[in-house]
């Protein structure tokens, strides 16, 4: 990757920074207390909802992701490397074999739950999952379905399909890794991955699931193996690994999460606030960097938090959630 040919998209990232929320606007939207009050709150932002739209759950969530996958499109069409952009959506690809696949197993019509987002259109996943080949996806990925197919056919359960695609993004995930020359971006990939696994054995733990059961969720393309993770977990020793894989060991607010995990005191909300929350750290030490791919993943990566900050608000107000609540779910605001 030549760091020089990110200069002139970090230039248009600097104008299109101009479309975030401010803290300000945040504090305003949370004081409201109608649909009409919150819209005139999101007057003149990219998020210009109109009342109606903010009393309908399904509408806000659809103009929301239109919103970020229109800022997908930009980037995919701006960045002289698309693994870059696509280390974001690739979720949303694995969302969508998903959903193919349960219409293949089912035959019910579900094409209302497929996203247009990524480098792989939709009829060439279509073709994908219907003939296995892969002409115009990499190998593996026809490899991956394949062999979930496989499985269901043998089990006749949709929850295979589910976590057979999970397992399969996080393959995917762990194979963008080499293509980044920049450490911070493959920290990334690996936190990522780490951080599902931490989240899942945890919550696994805490509802008393066998250990089959998290064997079958687990990833191996993490830092550790699924025998580690359950061990670490069962033992409350979470932090063991967080020490060692935290990019940011000297960041006194991570020190905060990790006497927590010490303590055994971590919630599962907090955890899953953490991943979020160390990921924006690493990135956010792109912020006065003007070349090279890290602006652009700080920039995709604000909008991701964004998005769930104001789904966050406007469905918890729409429900009547107390706003103390809703702060404390909050994740970090991009620029502050």
């Amino acid at each position: 990757m030549n760091e020089k040919t990110f200069a002139q998209v970090n230039t248009e990232i600097s104008i299109h920074e101009n479309s975030f929320l401010s803290l300000a606007q945040y504090e305003q939207l949370l004081r409201t207390f109608t649909s009409e009050s919150r819209s005139a709150a999101l007057e003149g932002t990219v998020y210009n909802l109109d009342h109606e739209q903010l009393t309908d759950l399904n509408a806000i969530e659809k103009f929301l992701m239109k919103h970020l996958f229109a800022e997908y499109a930009w980037a995919f069409e701006i960045s002289p490397d698309s693994a870059l952009v696509e280390l974001f959506t690739l979720k949303y690809t694995y969302h969508n074999l998903k959903v193919l696949l349960k219409h293949k197993a089912t035959g019910l019509n579900l094409k209302h739950l497929l996203i247009s987002v990524g480098p792989y259109p939709l009829d060439i996943l279509e073709h994908l999952v219907a003939t296995f080949s892969a002409e115009h996806c990499p190998n593996f990925m026809a490899d991956e379905i394949a062999a979930t197919w496989a499985e269901y056919q043998d089990y006749q359960d949709v929850r295979v399909l589910e976590i057979g695609m999970d397992l399969a993004y996080f393959k995917h995930l762990k194979s963008l890794e080499s293509a980044f020359e920049d450490e911070r971006l493959k920290q990334l990939v690996r936190l990522t991955i780490d951080f599902y696994n931490a989240v899942t054995v945890q919550r696994a733990i805490r509802h008393q699931k066998p250990h089959s059961f998290m064997t079958q969720l687990l990833s191996d393309e993490g830092s550790l193996t699924s025998a580690e993770w359950i061990e670490l977990a069962e033992k409350g020793d979470l932090a063991g690994w967080f020490s060692k894989v935290n990019p940011l060991e000297f960041d006194a607010e991570l020190r905060i999460y990790e006497e927590k995990m010490r303590s055994g005191k971590l919630t599962n909300l907090e955890l899953e606030y953490l991943a979020d929350l160390v990921q924006f750290k690493l990135l956010e030490q792109g912020q006065f960097e003007t070349s090279g791919p890290l602006p652009l993943a700080r920039y995709l990566f604000g909008k991701e938090l964004e998005v769930k900050n104001l789904r966050l608000i406007l469905t918890g107000l729409t429900n009547q959630l107390p706003v103390e609540i809703i702060k404390e779910r909050m994740r970090p605001i991009y620029g502050q």
